[in-house]
């Protein structure tokens, strides 16, 4: 047999990439000999300029299960897919553990709710897993039968809720149908131990992602090794569902940002909560990404999908703006004795001006952005990415070429450039000849914490972004990102990603 595919009776087959998992068909009760292929095909709708066919494409379900019983599978496969017990991570024993599924439905393109009918469902079903109001459908089991919880999210605090709402007394299982925003709401939501205190609680909650936002950074950073772009590889989707039934739980690395009184979170040009601390486990920027980020974010952009991005970078990158800052790394001096603190040594980066500055724990934005390659999966590291601009023509081309170098495989570290049109005016306002400025993308790991102190007067040019939450700062405040000790959540992966 073609490992390439899985043969089926009557010829049909379902790619080996497409296969979720695989059973024996003995454990169905179906008195047969074989195996049970459960796959998913991932439809793609066409564009069409008909208006009709528009209409026609958009009533197709994107998402499809797929299940063949076949007499015989390859041992190697068996070996990667098998799956011969309901995982213990998703098993509610009772009262014992709870677990939820949480389907985001302002993620991505609002496809999560589908998903989870079209294809979750039925395969937990498979796995003698209920959904809650399905108790009466249930005969077997008795107290002892697993349930789920269901969460739509209804409101956009639903998942904070839901964060905050977690019985500490029992062991926590959430399962995210969303994009990164729906991760950070819930690691903000969680109640844990205090910042710096190292100590696991034994009841951390476990999130397991199921990709439906937009970039998906953190899940396509964390299954980098076994996903890829190419045509025939794993999807992102086909690689998460993998995960949850036989994948590995780890703690998530993340990080808490810091922000000066004064400082608030905005929601597209709504003001929302005052806020001095936040944690996320992806990104913290300011200037271009940060930009991005706050300006796409409407209702009408996002139901484009990521080509939001591309729409709102256009435009962003003929302003070229230069974002006035002052980037220092924290480092402590030494330690006090007594009731003497630890003093703290700040080293700045030279320069006034800057496109792009980008703390993370990820590798990639995006599945082919890559950010920061040196980071890896789960080494708890902040990296900081950042690039000046000048004053001359074409500064936003330089921008573009170092975003691209990023898709070229993280091939934008150590780039660097020449602006023959630097500033012609000293401090007197007087025209003195250009000087050549040269410009670099600095590449650093923060040994202990970076301190950004935004100095724009304009509120637009104050906006910082937290894993896609976005926080004004006031003009001299400043935000501060630390790498968090203490274990807020943990997260399940490919056991790939535990290799060193």
């Amino acid at each position: 047999m073609d490992e390439a595919n899985v043969d089926a009776p009557g010829g049909g087959a379902i790619p080996v990439e497409s296969i979720v998992f695989i059973r024996e068909s003995g454990q169905m009760g179906q008195g047969r000999a074989g195996y049970a292929i459960f796959g998913l095909q991932e439809l793609v709708a066409g564009e069409s300029e008909d208006a009709g066919q528009q209409q026609h494409q958009q009533q197709q379900p994107r998402y499809k299960l797929l299940r063949e019983h076949v007499p015989d599978v390859p041992q190697a496969l068996l070996d990667q897919l098998l799956v011969t017990a309901t995982p213990e991570h998703l098993r509610s024993h009772g009262q014992q553990r709870k677990v939820q599924v949480v389907v985001s439905t302002r993620s991505g393109t609002g496809l999560a709710e589908e998903f989870e009918r079209n294809v979750l469902y039925k395969l937990l079903w498979e796995l003698g897993l209920h959904e809650s109001k399905d108790r009466s459908k249930v005969s077997e089991g008795g107290p002892n039968a697993d349930f789920y919880h269901l969460e739509n999210t209804s409101k956009p605090d639903s998942i904070r809720t839901l964060g905050v709402s977690l019985n500490k007394a029992v062991e926590n299982t959430v399962v995210l149908l969303s994009g990164d925003g729906g991760v950070v709401e819930l690691l903000n939501a969680i109640e844990t131990n205090p910042p710096g205190d190292a100590t696991n609680s034994p009841n951390t909650p476990l999130i397991a992602v199921l990709p439906l936002g937009t970039g998906n950074a953190l899940f396509n950073s964390l299954h980098k090794k076994t996903i890829s772009a190419s045509q025939g590889a794993v999807t992102p989707l086909v690689q998460a569902l993998r995960t949850l039934f036989r994948g590995k739980d780890a703690p998530l690395p993340c990080f808490r940002a810091e922000f000066s009184a004064g400082s608030h979170i905005v929601h597209g040009t709504d003001r929302g909560d005052s806020v001095d601390r936040l944690y996320g486990a992806i990104v913290a920027s300011y200037g271009f990404h940060s930009q991005l980020v706050w300006e796409s974010d409407t209702p009408e952009y996002r139901k484009h999908g990521d080509k939001r991005f591309q729409m709102v970078a256009g435009e962003l990158l003929r302003e070229a703006h230069g974002y006035r800052a002052v980037v220092e790394f924290l480092s402590p001096a030494g330690a006090g004795s007594g009731s003497q603190a630890s003093s703290i040594t700040a080293t700045r980066i030279d320069r006034d001006r800057h496109a792009y500055i980008l703390a993370t724990m990820v590798s990639n934005l995006e599945q082919t952005f890559t950010i920061s390659p040196h980071s890896r999966p789960l080494d708890n590291k902040i990296r900081l990415v950042h690039f000046g601009i000048g004053a001359g023509p074409g500064q936003g081309q330089r921008i573009m070429d170092v975003m691209m170098k990023a898709y070229d495989g993280g091939k934008h570290i150590g780039m660097r450039w020449t602006d023959d049109g630097a500033d012609a005016s000293n401090d007197s306002g007087q025209q003195q000849k250009p000087q050549p400025a040269e410009h670099a993308v600095g590449y650093d790991e923060v040994q202990g914490a970076v301190r950004i102190t935004i100095q724009e007067a304009d509120a637009r040019w104050r906006k910082v972004c937290i894993d896609g939450t976005i926080v004004e700062v006031p003009e001299g405040g400043s935000m501060t990102v630390h790498r968090e000790t203490a274990g807020r959540m943990r997260i399940l992966v490919d056991p790939a990603a535990l290799d060193p």
